[in-house]
């Protein structure tokens, strides 16, 4: 083994808060590193690693003893004292935590940590070294994110209010990487994880006592979890959520003036960008051209926040540009902290951009700077919190949490305990059904959110629709019957299919088409069959399809909005329904709104 393997360890002396099923978090371990070997020490209990190839029989640790897992030929070598065996795919599972030992080929020099405790693990070949997957506790995952993205923190309460923060945004957001077998990876694409030392000198004392300050506490908001975001620095001010994600919009995620972080050192940024250097990115990375060079580039509007949001590009011609989209193709291009934010003004320098800012990232929710200078004038976390995150409340999870949350890369589904039976298949449908929009799928929210309920009566309740309908949706998320309902009507995955077809219909109706067209169209693209009944004469279809006053009336009336949009699409070919959604003519109008 080389000497400069770096072994990476975490806080032993976290409580713990719930089962295994519960509260446990399945995470990549230094996603994008290489690991050349991974240890594997038992703790009170027997460790068990068994391999995918099926001829080997289980390597068996009893307690005290070490394994250690390597790449080799045909999948993963692990071992123990003088036994060997060539496990393949490597699961390791024990009755009682055990010691997990990561060994990186990118240590610091005398560099020595002790271990990450863990409830399971998976080792499997990657490249020519191996990946490493651990489950641990929530607690465990969260000093993690504390050594990663709280790195910056010194005080007790920011260190504090980072915690309560984190451990939200991961029981919300858990599952992101559920295609690939776990919850989080190790990056800032999730929380950015790692491994606190057992004793090492990295890890702050207010580290330690934060978490043992706010174990089980999360930020709820009318008692659900909140999304809880953070950025590096808000550079005074904080941004709405709904600016830049318009699904993700709340009251407690508004911009609020933030006097602290002005304070910090990263308050004012600037940066020089060549006009042909913007123009090149205009050009091979957003896909405009100004015709010809571009000779200027100026702010065209800004939100109430002050930041950003479109540009103005000019040379011959002029074009708009989304700001979000400019500061992301210029920082993949020239470095990720190029642009640190949306908060900036522009001036031309000769033949050069001056971009004179504030803040570092998108600004929504804590702003780590200024919980930092709050900390520093000691200002307890909970008053930090309330600051970022206004009309929400502190409790523990295990208190209040009537729901759960369960996450794929494209879902988000909030759930009650009792449904947990069918939410991997839902979510599995969903990322399915999303698959089969194929490029329409760019429509969709980034990250959609879906709730269900335990019971019928809770669904009308909460949606406002008839105990008869399957699930309805407002165009940015899809409130569900039961799942076990859907089920058992053997309806969940139609019911997906036509709930996210609709969030690309209802994106893109024009405000002059009636609802009956929508659902119409829907029921066509996705090939749903309706019993042809004839609906009431003395109604319109968009009154019957807007308030149906039975489930024969609703199916009647989708079975003549289906028969219509059939005979435009035979009239004028499948393509010009898209054309009638989005850009009616006059004439169009008029057929629509016959009776």
């Amino acid at each position: 083994m080389k000497k400069d393997l770096l072994w990476r360890a975490a806080l032993l002396t976290i409580g713990t808060l719930a089962p295994l099923d519960a509260q446990d978090l399945r995470v990549e371990l230094f996603s994008k590193q290489p690991i050349e070997e991974v240890r594997l020490r038992a703790g009170g209990s027997p460790v068990r690693l068994c391999g995918s190839l099926g001829k080997q029989p289980c390597l068996v640790l009893e307690a005290g003893t070490t394994a250690r897992c390597a790449a080799a030929a045909g999948g993963v070598r692990c071992t123990a004292g003088a036994t060997a065996r060539r496990l393949g795919r490597v699961s390791v599972s024990s009755p009682s935590p055990f010691r997990l030992e990561v060994g990186s080929g990118e240590a610091g020099p005398g560099e020595l940590l002790r271990g990450v405790i863990v409830r399971a693990a998976e080792v499997v070949r990657a490249g020519k070294g191996v990946r490493g997957l651990a489950t641990v506790e929530l607690e465990t995952y969260v000093a993690g994110v504390l050594a990663g993205e709280g790195a910056t923190l010194k005080s007790l309460p920011a260190l504090a209010a980072m915690a309560v923060v984190a451990r939200t945004w991961a029981l919300r957001s858990r599952g992101r990487h559920r295609a690939r077998g776990f919850d989080f990876c190790s990056l800032t694409h999730c929380q950015f994880f790692r491994l606190p030392s057992e004793s090492g000198s990295r890890d702050s004392p207010a580290l330690r006592d934060a978490m043992a300050k706010t174990t089980g506490l999360v930020l709820m908001y009318h008692d659900q979890l909140i999304d809880a975001y953070y950025s590096a620095h808000c550079g005074g001010v904080t941004e709405a959520a709904g600016e830049i994600w318009p699904d993700r919009g709340a009251p407690y995620l508004r911009s609020v003036t933030d006097p602290y972080c002005a304070r910090s050192a990263q308050s004012a940024w600037q940066q020089t960008l060549p006009l042909a250097t913007v123009d090149g990115i205009l050009r091979d990375k957003l896909g405009v051209s100004v015709g010809g060079h571009l000779r200027n580039l100026r702010v065209e509007r800004k939100n109430a926040s002050g930041r950003v949001c479109t540009l103005r590009a000019e040379g011959a011609s002029s074009r708009q540009i989304d700001a979000n989209e400019f500061r992301y193709a210029v920082n993949r291009q020239l470095g990720w902290n190029t642009l640190k934010s949306n908060l900036y003004r522009v001036a031309r320098q000769g033949n050069s951009l001056l971009l004179a800012g504030r803040g570092l990232g998108h600004g929504v929710g804590l702003c780590q700077a200024g919980a930092e200078q709050m900390g520093q004038m000691r200002i307890p976390y909970e008053r930090i919190l309330a600051h970022y995150f206004p009309g929400t409340t502190i409790d523990q999870v295990t208190a209040r949490v009537t729901h759960r949350v369960l996450s794929s890369e494209h879902f988000e589904l909030v759930f009650p305990p009792g449904q947990h039976p069918w939410a991997d298949e839902t979510l599995r449908g969903l990322e399915a059904a999303r698959r089969e929009l194929r490029d329409r799928a760019a429509l969709l929210p980034g990250r959609a959110r879906v709730r269900t309920w335990e019971t019928t009566e809770e669904f009308i309740r909460a949606a406002g629709q008839p105990g008869w309908v399957a699930a309805s949706n407002d165009g940015q998320a899809i409130e569900l019957q039961p799942l076990r309902t859907l089920k058992r009507k053997g309806i969940l995955n139609a019911t997906l299919r036509h709930e996210l077809t609709h969030l690309v219909v209802h994106r893109l109706r024009a405000p002059k088409i009636p609802r009956w067209f929508e659902e119409g169209l829907v029921l066509y693209l996705t090939g749903e069959q309706v019993g042809a009944t004839s609906p009431d004469a003395g109604r319109s279809l968009e009154e019957i399809v807007s308030r149906p006053r039975s489930e024969a009336e609703m199916k009647a009336a989708y079975a003549c909005a289906l028969e219509r949009v059939r005979e435009l699409a035979r009239r004028r070919g499948a393509t010009a329904l898209w054309q009638v959604l989005q850009h009616p003519s006059a004439e169009d109008v008029l057929w629509l709104n016959r009776r």
